[in-house]
Parts: C-alpha cells; sequence; structure tokens
C-alpha cells in the first residue's frame, strides 16, 4: 500500500500547557532529541524533521488553537495533568468536542500525581503520560509512539476520504448505469397484461424481461437468463434488448428475430457467457402462441380448466452456435382468453430454504394451483393469484440468503380487442410537418426465396415521422399486398386449400416448396406519400409477374360465402379509403389516408 504523504511528514507542530511544572528540564532535553533524532532519521520513525512549539498560557488558547482555521494546528498535545484537576472530564470533554474526529495525540505530565486522576484522564480521550520527573530519554521515546500512532492515523484517514470518494463515484456511475439497464432489460412494466417479479441478488444481474406490442397486432416477450451474476451477466443484455425492440417494431418475425438474437450474441459474448431463453409470440385475434424454449426450466400453460401443459426447452441457449448450426424450431400452441403463460428462470427452482432443500418444479406447480383457486375466488380482480405464488417463494425461502436471481412472468391471454386498446397509440392529433415523396422496390426471385421484404419496406415507411404512429395499419396492408402478390400471384397456390383437413399446414407446406423451385419472376412496390400539416394519404401499388385473376369474380364470391380465405381482402378494404385492382389483377392499387 502506497503511503500518502501528510503535512504532519514535513513538521511537528506542538502545543502544550503546562503552568504548574517548575522542573521542565527533562522535557527541554527529551524535545531537543526529538529534534535531532528527527533531522537525521525522518521519516523513517515516523517523526517530522522540523519542531514547532507553541506554549499556551490558558485552556482557551488551546482550544483555540484547535479550530480548523488555526494555522498551527498542533499534531502533539502536552498538558499538566494538576491543570486539569479537579475537573478533569469536563475539561477532556471539551477538548475532544474540539477534535471532532480529528486525531491529535494527547500526553499529560504530571508532578505525584494519583492514580485516580491518570486513569480518569486516560478514560476520557488522553493517550499517554509521564510522570515527572523522568529520564529525557524515556519521554522522547514516549512522544516518538505517539506521533507515529498519529502520523499512521493520519495516513488512513487521508486513505478513508479517498475510498470514500471513489466509492461515492462507483455509487453514482452505478445508479446511472442501473437506471439505463432497468430500462434496457425490464421495459414491459407498461404492458397490462403482463405481472413479472425480477428478484436479482446484485444491483446487475443476467436475468432480462422484454415485451412489446407487434405491428401485426401480436405481442412478443422474451425471458433470458444470462450465465453468471453480476455486471459480468448483464453485459449482454444491451445488445440483446436493443436487437429485440429494432426487429420487432419493424415487423420481423419471431424466427428470423431469434436467428439475429444468437449471431449478435455468438459474435460478441466471450466463450462460456450464453443465454438461456424463452420466446413467445402471442397472436391474439387467432388465439395461437408460438414459444421456443432454449434453456430455461419447462415453462406453463395454465388452462381455463386448471390444467397445466408444460413447455419444454429444445434448443441449446443463444450465443452457443454459430449461425450456420443454429436452428430455430418453436412450439406452436392453441389459446382460449383466460389462459396464462407462465416463464421463470431457474433460479426461481433452484433457490433454498435454510434446510438446504430447493423449492422444485412439485413445489411451484402446487403453487400455480393454489393461485388458480384464488383467481376463482377473486375472479382475477388483484393480482392475487400471482402475489400468492410470489409469496409462496418467499415464504419457502424464509431468511436463507439466495444464490440465483430470481424471475418469474405470468402472461395473460385476452380478446384481441382488448389487447388492441391497451396498447393502441395515441388518437390525438400529432403535429406534422409537409412531405411529398415516392419510392419503389423490386424484388426478384433470389430475394423473394431468402428474405423477407415486408420488414424492409415497413421501416423505409416508419422512417417518415408522419407514418411511425400508424405503423400496426401499414405492417397489415405490407403483409396482405406482399402475400397476396407472391403465394397467388408467383406461386398459384389457391385459398381453397384451406378448407381441407389439416389445410393450413398443407397450404404453407406447399407454399415453401413452391417457393423454392420458383426460377423467374418479380414483385413490384411503388409507394407515393403526399402529407399537409394536418393530414396526409399513401399510395401503395403492386405489381406482380403472375397470371393474374378474374377480382369481379372473387369479389362476387368473396360477399356470398363465409370462407376460411380471403379475408386479407375484406381486412385491406377496411383500413384503407380505396382499393382497386388493374387489369388482369396482377396490379393493386390501395389509398390510406389519415
Amino acid at each position: 500500500m502506497p503511503v500518502i504523504q501528510t503535512q504532519s511528514l514535513n513538521s511537528l507542530r506542538l502545543v502544550s500547557w503546562l503552568p504548574d511544572l517548575d522542573e521542565l528540564g527533562e522535557l527541554e532535553l527529551a524535545l531537543d532529541a526529538l529534534a535531532r533524532d528527527a533531522g537525521v532519521t525522518g521519516e523513517s520513525i515516523g517523526v517530522p524533521a522540523h519542531l514547532k512549539h507553541t506554549r499556551c498560557n490558558d485552556f482557551s488558547e488551546v482550544l483555540s488553537l484547535l479550530d480548523e482555521s488555526s494555522e498551527v494546528f498542533p499534531n502533539l498535545i502536552l498538558i499538566s495533568i494538576s491543570a486539569l484537576a479537579p475537573n478533569i472530564k469536563q475539561h477532556l470533554d471539551r477538548l475532544m468536542k474540539r477534535l471532532d474526529d480529528r486525531y491529535v495525540p494527547l500526553v499529560l505530565l504530571g508532578e505525584g500525581c494519583s492514580s485516580e486522576e491518570l486513569i480518569e484522564a486516560l478514560e476520557n480521550g488522553a493517550n499517554d503520560y509521564v510522570v515527572l520527573p523522568a529520564d529525557p530519554l524515556l519521554i522522547k521515546v514516549k512522544l516518538q509512539a505517539q506521533l507515529r500512532v498519529g502520523n499512521m492515523h493520519s495516513i488512513m484517514s487521508e486513505q478513508h476520504r479517498e475510498i470514500s470518494n471513489n466509492h461515492k463515484h462507483i455509487l453514482r456511475e452505478q445508479q446511472m448505469a442501473k437506471e439505463v439497464f432497468n430500462k434496457v432489460a425490464h421495459d414491459s412494466i407498461e404492458l397490462d397484461n403482463i405481472t413479472h417479479w425480477l428478484s436479482p441478488i446484485a444491483v446487475f444481474n443476467g436475468d432480462i424481461l422484454l415485451a412489446t406490442p407487434t405491428p401485426s397486432g401480436s405481442l412478443l416477450v422474451l425471458m433470458g437468463d444470462f450465465t453468471g451474476h453480476g455486471l459480468g451477466a448483464a453485459i449482454g443484455t444491451i445488445p440483446l434488448a436493443s436487437t429485440f425492440y429494432g426487429m420487432a417494431s419493424k415487423g420481423f418475425a419471431m424466427y428470423d428475430i431469434i436467428n439475429e438474437l444468437n449471431s449478435k450474441l455468438n459474435a460478441l459474448l466471450p466463450t462460456g457467457v450464453f443465454c438461456c431463453a424463452c420466446v413467445a409470440q402471442i397472436n391474439f385475434q387467432n388465439g395461437i402462441a408460438e414459444v421456443w424454449n432454449a434453456g430455461l426450466p419447462d415453462c406453463y400453460i395454465l388452462r381455463n380448466d386448471a390444467s397445466l401443459e408444460p413447455i419444454v426447452s429444445n434448443a441449446l441457449a443463444l450465443g452457443i452456435l454459430g449461425p450456420d448450426a443454429f436452428e430455430v424450431e418453436s412450439q406452436r400452441y392453441n389459446l382460449t382468453q383466460g389462459d396464462k403463460l407462465y416463464l421463470l428462470s431457474d433460479g426461481l427452482l433452484e433457490t433454498e430454504n435454510a434446510h438446504g432443500e430447493q423449492y422444485g418444479e412439485d413445489r411451484f406447480q402446487s403453487a400455480i394451483a393454489s393461485a388458480q383457486s384464488l383467481d376463482a375466488i377473486n375472479d382475477c380482480a388483484d393480482g392475487s393469484a400471482f402475489a400468492s405464488i410470489k409469496q409462496d417463494v418467499i415464504s419457502f425461502i424464509g431468511s436463507q440468503s439466495r444464490a440465483d436471481d430470481i424471475s418469474l412472468v405470468e402472461i395473460e391471454v385476452v380478446s384481441a380487442q382488448s389487447f388492441s386498446t391497451m396498447y393502441a397509440k395515441s388518437t390525438q392529433k400529432k403535429s406534422q410537418q409537409p412531405a411529398s415523396w415516392s419510392i419503389s422496390y423490386e424484388f426478384r426471385v433470389d430475394s423473394l426465396r431468402n428474405q423477407d421484404p415486408v420488414p424492409l419496406i415497413l421501416h423505409s415507411l416508419l422512417e417518415e415521422p408522419n407514418l411511425r404512429q400508424y405503423s400496426g395499419q401499414l405492417f397489415s396492408i405490407i403483409s396482405e399486398l406482399y402475400n397476396n402478390a407472391l403465394e397467388h400471384g408467383l406461386l398459384n397456390l389457391s385459398s381453397a386449400l384451406k378448407e381441407q383437413e389439416q389445410g393450413f399446414a398443407k397450404y404453407y407446406d406447399l407454399r415453401v416448396k413452391r417457393l423454392q423451385n420458383l426460377s423467374d419472376g418479380f414483385v413490384r412496390f411503388d409507394i407515393d406519400c403526399r402529407a399537409t400539416s394536418d393530414s396526409g394519404e399513401l399510395c401503395v401499388e403492386v405489381i406482380d409477374s403472375g397470371e393474374g385473376f378474374d377480382y369481379g369474380e372473387h369479389n362476387k364470391q368473396t360477399k356470398e360465402q363465409a370462407a376460411l380465405h380471403g379475408r386479407g381482402i375484406s381486412l385491406l378494404h377496411t383500413i384503407c379509403q380505396k382499393v382497386e385492382y388493374v387489369g388482369k389483377g396482377n396490379h393493386v392499387r390501395v389509398e390510406y389516408s389519415w
């Protein structure tokens, strides 16, 4: 440890009040010897090289020299014990109060003083005493010892101040970083149908919860658990969150988002650091959840009939495999309004009580069952069910300290209308700047086979500030137009296939096969945007190289029957002010106004 140089190493400022001592020859000899030794050995014995002795006439003068503003603030005080008597305690109390938390050795001198006086003085702040007459060498050695103690105290005080200042600086930086971390890692508080409990064991932790509505109107949720604890585990949450929110807002599919998250973490994180994660995309309109569990404990779907359906892990965690070896295979679940999804980290199941017992899956399942009964009683009105699960875990742990972060998330399945109402963007008319521009995209076979053009187009549209608040409607328009052009124009797929048993699965399997075998063709988007200070219009034209269709006959059939297909065109008519087909049906033009 480096020695911090202080003023006490350069000079000795001695203050004395010795009014009733007649024989001070031994003391003077001791002080002369102290000064001589200091000049030769100096800092090696912790004694300053220069001696400045201030003799006081009364106790008040001693106290005045102890003010912080005093130019001769001492580093050694000598006082006659008989001068303090009979009010030794009162005098020393005043002296200690004036010194406050500063350390200055106090040595008492006396001739024929009693043991009681010495004991009282030492109990109330004095550091040592010398009974005169005494050997000058003994006096010098005692003073040297007290100066060394004072010097060490000065060094320790300075180091304490530095450590304290550094600690305050670290706390300020941690607080700033914590605010950023909480916004990044736990940015789902505003989602009303999500209840969560995130209980870290440190300021920074590796558990992360991300959730956002997507432009398509579904809910995308990610719970992650990075290996390790503290800042080392939290370091991966920022790139994970920024990628997740950035891609979700642009309409990328869950499959593409997971692949990109894995690629980014694999490239950024050191060996041995990865993220166990569960990603769920819930479509409230269709009542379907796509769930991908990679390394987290079994998650659960709590059905309305109180049955529990596990969602097991079937993949390696994010960041372990490179892009070429990584595959995403999600699981699909049908949901009904009132069902609940529970996502959890291993810290919840592995937490222990005072007897070393783990909480475990059985207790967690029992807690969910009890919560379901409580839900039925309270009609889910106050979140008491989730609170009862949380309290069950807390009661099990008791006063036992935890070794891992605990995370638990409950997602309630609501109606599509309720979800839309919860998270609809503000409908208040926002001020906007006039704009007029157009843009064109033509996607050829190689691009159509290997990428989804919808996020690219949507990203371009949302760069226009006037359109950002309408991202959901724009996603529906672009995705419906593109899917119709690709599937019916280029791939010549018939929607009637969806009416067969397992029709949707057959339809999309055939879509994948025909797209991979596609050798020629294109889909072109021509987009024109015009906005004034209080209104605007977006015109989108889509042209494909397919054979087209009899749109007049199609419209007639759509009106006559409630089919399992054709609802995309009806949706466009609902959202857009105008939908019209041109030519042979491979050219459609829509107008969206706000």
